[in-house]
C-alpha cells in the first residue's frame, strides 16, 4: 500500500510539473509573439502619413480559423522588404502557436482596406 501512494504522489508531481513547464512555455511563446507584433507596429508608424501615395498596406497576423488577424499600414519610406519578411515570421509564428495550443478563434474575416488616407499625420483606412 505504501509503494501505492508513492508512486501516484510521484505521478501526480511529474504532471503538476509538466503543466507547470507548458504553460510556462506558452506565456513565453505568446509573450515573444506580442514582442515581435510590437516591433511591427513600430517600424509601421515611424513616418509621419502626410502622402497617402507613400503609403501601403499588409495583411498580419494569423487567426486559428485561417486567414488574417488585420491589416496594417505602413510608409513606403521604410525597408519594406525588412518589414514585409518581419510580418511573414509573425504571420507563421501565429500559425504556429495557433495549432500547437490549440487555440481557438470567432473565425471572423477583417475586411480589406481600399484606400489610405492621411488624418493628422496617421494612416486611416477607408474601406
Amino acid at each position: 500500500m505504501g509503494h501505492l501512494k508513492f508512486f501516484t504522489t510521484l505521478i501526480l508531481s511529474i504532471l503538476m510539473i509538466s503543466c507547470d513547464d507548458e504553460d510556462s512555455n506558452r506565456e513565453r511563446e505568446e509573450q515573444n509573439l506580442n514582442e515581435l507584433l510590437s516591433k511591427i507596429h513600430n517600424m509601421a508608424n515611424s513616418s509621419s502619413c502626410n502622402d497617402p501615395a507613400d503609403w501601403h498596406y499588409t495583411s498580419y497576423g494569423s487567426k486559428a480559423c485561417g486567414g488574417p488577424v488585420g491589416y496594417i499600414a505602413f510608409p513606403v519610406t521604410i525597408d519594406t522588404i525588412a518589414f514585409l519578411e518581419m510580418v511573414a515570421k509573425h504571420k507563421k509564428a501565429q500559425q504556429e502557436f495557433n495549432e500547437r495550443w490549440d487555440i481557438s478563434s470567432d473565425c471572423s474575416s477583417p475586411a480589406a482596406p481600399k484606400v489610405i488616407a492621411c488624418d493628422n499625420g496617421n494612416p486611416v483606412f477607408q474601406y
